[in-house]
């Protein structure tokens, strides 16, 4: 991977990274202000839906073949779920605990999870040993974390 891809892949991901937040926020306001939790996670997942849609049409790729839908492993499926359960929890949760609280707490997550991901191969990604540098900084990102969700 060349420079120039490396830093398309980190900008495009810093991004997504930075919408994260926003997303959050925007659906704990269409929860609060329509008074449904759960009809504003539909709407948000609607949303997504026909963006991605319009995303397909604008690219138009072509259909994979038959036997790779059959190989796909079984709980590779249910990537699905749990993008709906982030938004039902954004949701239900961002205007309660807090936008910051929130994400402070799925960043966390992500980064402890996604470290137990490369440490064991899960979910058939490649596995990346953990070292001690790496764990040192995932507990003080955690404190960190801890200090800014107490008031």
């Amino acid at each position: 991977m060349n420079m120039n891809s490396v830093a398309l892949f980190a900008a495009w991901a810093a991004l997504a990274g930075a919408l994260i937040p926003v997303m959050a926020a925007l659906q704990g306001t269409l929860g609060r202000t329509i008074q449904s939790p759960l009809h504003a996670s539909l709407i948000a997942v609607g949303i997504s839906f026909v963006a991605v849609g319009c995303v397909f049409a604008a690219f138009r790729p072509a259909m994979p073949a038959g036997n790779l839908f059959a190989s796909v492993p079984p709980l590779a499926w249910f990537g699905g779920a749990a993008m709906a359960f982030y938004a039902i929890s954004a949701t239900f949760v961002t205007p309660n605990f807090g936008v910051g609280n929130f994400v402070m707490c799925v960043v966390v997550a992500q980064l402890v999870m996604s470290t137990l991901i490369d440490q064991f191969g899960l979910f058939g990604a490649p596995v990346h040993l953990v070292d001690l540098k790496r764990a040192a900084g995932l507990a003080l990102l955690a404190g960190g974390a801890a200090l800014v969700a107490l008031k």
